[in-house]
Formats: C-alpha cells, structure tokens, sequence
C-alpha cells in the first residue's frame, strides 16, 4: 500500500543538498549561493539533489543548471518509468528505489529522476529516499565517490543492494510459508499468500524494466570510464538475479495458493461425502417411518403393547444392513 506524501510548505526550497567532490572519496557540502556561484565556474565534479515537489524546481533546473527545456520536461513528468534517454552530451535516468521510510510497505517504491554529464549530476525525488542518504554519509564520511560516474554507479548499486534486501525478506517469508504449507498447519490462509504476492507484482513490473534500463546504462555513453561500466553491469546483473527470484517466488507463491485450493476442495469433499453417507443410511428409515406414522387404519402394531418395541428393533436392523451393504460396495 502506498504511503501519502507530507505536504511541504510553499516556502521550502527544492534544493535538499549539494555536493562538491573533492576526488578522494569525500565532498564539500554546499549551500545555495554556493552551489549557484560554482555550477558554471567550477571544474570539480558537483552533485545537486532536488525535491520536485517545490515551486522552485524549475529555476535550479532551467537557471541554475541551465538545461533544455525537453530535458527539464523529461525530468519533471509525472508518470515515470525507468528509462534511459540521451540529450547532447548528457543523459537522463529513471529509477526505482525502495521506500524505507516509517510506515511504509515493500511494494511503495519511489522514483529517482536523473540528469548526468561528465561533471555534473542532477537528482530528483519527491520522497526521502534511503539509497540517497546512505550515498551521502559516505561521501560526508570520506569514503564516498571520487567522480560523477563513479558516484552515479554508487547510487545505482545503493539501490540495487536495497532491493536484495527486500528480496531476502520475501525469500524468508515464503520459505516459512511452505514450511508451514508442508506440516498441514491450518493457520496457513490465503491472506498471507497475498501479503507477498502484492509486493512481488509491483517489484516484478519496475525491476524488470529497471534491469533493462541499468544494462543499457552501461553500455555508455563514451564519457563513462570503464569502471563505472563495470560496476552498473554488475548491478544490473544482479538486479537481473533479483527479478529472476521475483518470478520464481510467484510461481511458488501460485503453487501454495493451488495447494490450499485442492485442500479445502478435499476437506469440502470429505464433508459432503459424509453427508451423502448419512443421508443414505437414514433415507430408508425415514420412508418406514413416514409411512407407519399415517394416519390411517390398519398400521401394523398399533393395537400391541410391542409394537414400539419391535418397531425400534426393525428399524436398528435396517439400518445395520444398509451400512453392512455400502461398506461391502467400499462407499465408506
């Protein structure tokens, strides 16, 4: 289920926080003026992460950054998937991560827009994502990227380690589901089956293409150094694992839910069975006793102090003879 988003005042800026990098793993935090005095004059690698829920999107985009309008257009869309588009020297991303914000549920995935040049890389979220501020304490750490490459491949292997770690909780989840499937525990139902298929259906339709996206990434453009390439590959390969696992777990998680189908058929069967039993032993008692009980003369034994007697005694015979019969057919 999908978490609603905060509003944010209109006051707010969307600059959530810029870094310069100084090439040896760490950065330069910096503020606006900062960051609008060094976009265009400093040749370090910079970094400028945005929140495009803001009014002011628009300005670090078009005169900050000084992008086309088709790319500020293909940044800001609202409808996204995950993509890769070329626009001059630079190119445009979209990619998923997953939402470890509170409250949130596995299958609530949030979008990340991504504009990268040599130098430069632009990133856009409407929510907090994870993947960015891990990204983000190793750089304030010292222990981060050296080069915009080589930070685009940190972020997209943040977001593909968070994704196996999703895909593990599910893996556990299932497992303990057809351990329990095995053992004939009755506390197994249809609702738990849907707790994880719901996730897998919309990791499955972004992760998928998401792969496909990473792979293409990684075949250029020529500005990315070899080992950028190799690290996306990588994760791209991995995703590609991950999706794998995705499929395998629907087909394990339909296989259950057919399980749990022929179960209840089985135990359904096994009542109307019983029933069809009863109503077979008791069916040629309940025409004797409908017909002795009419009201009309000469019912046998009306007038006998034994007639009670020997009616129960017919009756008990009848009865034991009807199930000596259907168990010598083998109905029971």
């Amino acid at each position: 289920m999908a978490t609603s988003t905060p509003p944010v005042p209109a006051s707010a800026s969307a600059l959530v926080t810029a870094y310069r990098l100084d090439g040896r793993g760490g950065g330069e935090q910096l503020d606006d003026d900062a960051l609008r005095r060094a976009w265009d004059s400093d040749n370090a690698p910079l970094w400028m992460h945005l929140d495009f829920r803001q009014g002011d999107v628009t300005d670090y985009l078009e005169a900050v950054a000084g992008l086309e309008e088709a790319v500020v257009e293909a940044l800001l869309e609202a409808d996204t998937r995950p993509r890769v588009a070329r626009f001059g020297r630079g190119v445009v991303t979209t990619l998923r991560g997953i939402n470890f914000n509170p409250g949130a549920a596995p299958d609530d995935l949030i979008s990340l827009r991504v504009w990268v040049t040599p130098k430069r890389l632009i990133t856009l979220r409407r929510r907090s994502l994870h993947a960015v501020n891990v990204v983000r304490e190793q750089i304030n750490a010292g222990e981060g990227a050296i080069s915009i490459p080589d930070l685009l491949a940190w972020l997209v292997e943040t977001l593909v380690d968070q994704v196996g770690d999703v895909t593990h909780q599910l893996e556990e989840r299932m497992a303990e589901l057809e351990d329990t499937q095995l053992s004939d525990d009755d506390s197994l139902n249809a609702d738990d089956l849907t707790r994880i298929r719901r996730p897998l259906i919309t990791l499955r339709r972004f992760m998928g293409p998401q792969r496909d996206c990473l792979a293409q990434l990684a075949q250029g453009p020529l500005w990315l150094d070899e080992e950028s390439k190799v690290s996306i590959r990588e994760s791209a390969n991995q995703l590609s694992r991950y999706v794998e696992d995705f499929n395998a777990m629907q087909e394990r998680a339909l296989i259950i839910q057919e399980q749990l189908w022929s179960q209840h058929n089985e135990q359904l069967n096994q009542r109307m069975y019983m029933l069809a039993i009863i109503t077979t032993v008791f069916l040629p008692l309940s025409f004797l006793t409908g017909l002795l009980g009419v009201n009309v003369g000469g019912i046998p034994g009306a007038n006998s102090p034994y007639g009670f007697a020997v009616f129960i005694l017919l009756t008990l015979v009848l009865g034991v003879g009807v199930m000596a019969l259907l168990k010598r057919k083998r109905w029971w």
